[in-house]
């Protein structure tokens, strides 16, 4: 995951003098790091700072890149197999955008990009700055105004009051006017709202500090007609059997049920393999040298052992090359009362490991263990990671940005125990997706599937305000790439347009274990896995035992009190 950070400068001291955000920036793109000043006026100067992380192409390619036309910095990974496979998705994207005239045009492009990405980009014609995150939001872009001067980073810190830019628009800004276009990702490339940067700011800062009651959305009219009667036949189900395993082994004799599972088990598979086989292909030592064969790993799973996990392990095992051993990286914090590392998730972890093993036996997996004490967990968290998680200042956040920043490290360097893989798979998005939440099971008790479907459609409406930005930073300051492959747009827009009952079934004859994620533990079932199918749902934080079941998630945590 590249690095991206980008200046307006009309007076006073300038950010590219923090050596701290420097430094942040290159933790996410290790492979080089470049920048340029452009000077518009005896006021006004642009500066432009891009790191690489090296994922697509023959040869990384330095940014920013810079063309007569136009200026760009890109961090992101677009998955697109009809573009050419030796030349980098940077260098495509510079040529769609240099080659467009109008803002629309420009407009235009961005919408056709497919994956995970945030840019800038400036064009020299119109003195006019292009920037976005993808329409999912699964990267980061901040956005800080100190005076006149303007900044737009990954990743900044406590001491630049910032908000996470929106992915739901594209964001046009007149350098000279001091204004802001905002364009919707639908089909219309007209200008959907104009703001003063300083109104728009102020908008999106009133928004973002919301709790999860204040965020409101409009909801379509629902179609909730069970023309396939798959409702009473998921019921009679459930009644006949007691045993999760045989009812779901009957669940896959509907024909309903099971065309759902094929199709999402072949999306899926195709999300894993287009995030496995578009990279170099090799580890953190060999990116390095010269060397064209690399044995060692190169792709590592965040690993709970839990069901969305596990898919992906077991999916990528047909993609990883056969003589690259694949890392799961299980962690585990210690408390003020319990010192033991033997944590809720690290028993399943090695139970899906064993599954894991016995089913693909020619695979060499390793789980590895990272151990943090709580003294390291406090030290890093008042050194490195509140930083990382801020502009999020809440207790969860922290706890949630804590675990996954020393899941992302891959062990511990002490022991030399350090995963060599460049890229993480995550299941992110699994539970919004598929209903793997507690609320969601308490929505179908409070107002049954209508109540259940606005739930689901408000949880995949605020995924991006949540926490996909947040942990795009915690993970790519160790300069691994997170991908996340049950976001990929084509699963999303199916899973999107299931009834309720095909995502999640939450009823009371359903348990944790079965009801929750129900389609998806039929996958896992449909794919060859059988252990992990049942295993019920557990939050990260809890899991880990990062988090403190005394404390409420949404409180402000201490480490951001006094900003």
């Amino acid at each position: 995951m590249c690095g991206i950070l980008f200046e307006i400068r009309n007076s006073g001291r300038t950010i590219m003098e923090d050596e701290q955000i420097l430094q942040r920036i290159k933790n996410r793109g290790p492979d080089c790091i470049n920048s340029t000043e452009l000077v518009i006026n005896d006021v006004t100067s642009l500066y432009f700072c891009g790191s690489v992380l090296w994922m697509q192409g023959l040869n990384p390619t330095e940014q920013p890149v810079i063309k007569e036309q136009g200026i760009l910095l890109f961090n992101g990974d677009i998955f697109d197999r009809t573009w050419d496979t030796k030349i980098s998705d940077t260098e495509f994207i510079m040529e769609k955008l240099s080659k467009s005239q109008t803002a629309e045009q420009i407009i235009s492009e961005i919408k056709m990009f497919k994956g995970p990405f945030s840019l800038i980009y400036y064009d020299k014609v119109s003195h006019h700055l292009f920037f976005s995150r993808d329409r999912i939001g699964r990267n980061s872009l901040l956005f800080h105004r100190s005076g006149s001067s303007f900044v737009i980073s990954n990743v900044l810190g406590r001491k630049y009051p910032c908000i996470e830019v929106p992915a739901t628009y594209i964001y046009e800004l007149s350098i000279n006017e001091n204004r802001i276009n905002l364009y919707t990702w639908d089909k219309d490339t007209n200008i959907c709202k104009t703001y003063s940067v300083e109104e728009w700011t102020q908008n999106v800062q009133k928004q973002q500090l919301l709790s999860d009651d204040e965020f409101v959305i409009n909801f379509d009219t629902l179609d909730l007609n069970d023309e396939d009667n798959v409702i009473e036949q998921i019921e009679n189900v459930s009644k006949k059997h007691n045993d999760k395993l045989t009812i779901m082994k009957n669940l896959l004799e509907n024909t309903v049920i099971l065309n759902t599972v094929t199709k999402i088990a072949e999306l899926l598979e195709k999300s894993v393999k287009v995030r496995l086989e578009i990279q170099p292909k090799k580890c953190k030592d060999c990116i390095k040298k010269e060397t064209t064969l690399c044995c060692h790993c190169t792709t590592g799973i965040l690993f709970s052992g839990g069901l969305d996990c596990t898919i992906l392990a077991i999916l990528a095992n047909k993609y990883v090359p056969k003589n690259q051993p694949i890392d799961l990286i299980n962690v585990a914090f210690t408390t003020k009362t319990n010192s033991s590392y033997e944590v809720p998730d690290r028993i399943t972890g090695r139970q899906s490991f064993e599954e894991l093993k016995n089913i693909c036996k020619l695979r060499q997996w390793v789980f590895h263990e990272v151990n943090i004490p709580r003294e390291k967990l406090e030290y890093y968290q008042a050194l490195t990671i509140g930083d990382l998680v801020y502009p999020r200042r809440t207790i969860l956040d922290e706890s949630l940005g804590t675990a996954l920043w020393f899941a992302a490290g891959g062990g511990l360097e002490k022991n030399n125990d350090v995963s060599t893989c460049r890229i993480l798979l995550l299941g992110s998005g699994a539970d919004e997706l598929f209903g793997g939440y507690t609320r969601h099971r308490n929505a179908f008790k409070r107002r049954g599937w209508l109540g259940l479907s606005k739930e689901l459609i408000l949880d995949w409406k605020r995924i991006s305000f949540r926490n996909l930005a947040r942990d795009n930073r915690v993970i790519c300051d160790h300069g691994r790439q997170p991908r996340m492959p049950y976001l990929d747009e084509d699963l999303v827009d199916y899973v999107l347009k299931l009834k309720p009952w095909l995502k999640c079934f939450p009823s009371a004859s359903l348990e944790c274990g079965i009801g929750d994620k129900l389609i998806l533990r039929l996958t896992a079932l449909h794919i060859g896995l059988t252990e992990v199918v049942t295993l019920p749902k557990r939050a990260l934080q809890f899991g880990s035992r990062i988090a403190n079941s005394k404390q409420k998630g949404s409180d402000v945590s201490s480490t951001f009190i006094d900003i």
